[in-house]
């Protein structure tokens, strides 16, 4: 009776985890060349996650906010802090780049990265253009 209850519990164990189904799988005999991949959809929070990501792994960049230079590590520990503070409020990624990303909250000033070639541009369009390729 024992080794029937583990076999219950171990089988749902590796359902949760996915590597068993409940149901009979058959194998396909498709090449993988033909198989389709379909684009993964991302949760807003994951994508919001992955910006922030996508900022502090920036190299050669200065982050500039309220006319003060950061590293990109420390720009991403303030927009998290920003994103925890007001994820509630915060639908999308859209929203997270245009109401807490793009500004400071305080002077309304524009946060701004500067590249290592001293090109200057501002972080919503930085952040817009790596949000459009993560949804596409």
């Amino acid at each position: 009776m024992k080794s029937k209850k583990w076999s219950y519990v171990l089988s749902g164990m590796l359902l949760c985890a996915g590597i068993a189904t409940s149901t009979p799988v058959k194998a396909q005999n498709t090449p993988a060349a033909t198989v389709s991949t379909t684009p993964k959809k991302y949760s807003e929070q994951q994508k919001v996650e992955h910006l922030i990501q996508f900022v502090s792994k920036m190299e050669g960049a200065t982050f500039i906010r309220n006319s003060s230079k950061h590293s990109c590590r420390e720009a991403a520990a303030h927009l998290e802090s920003k994103w925890e503070k007001h994820k509630d409020d915060i639908q999308t990624a859209r929203d997270f780049v245009n109401e807490l990303a793009s500004k400071s909250g305080m002077t309304g000033e524009p946060y701004k990265i500067q590249f290592a070639d001293g090109t200057v541009k501002t972080s919503n369009q930085v952040l817009m253009q790596e949000l459009q390729q993560l949804e596409q």
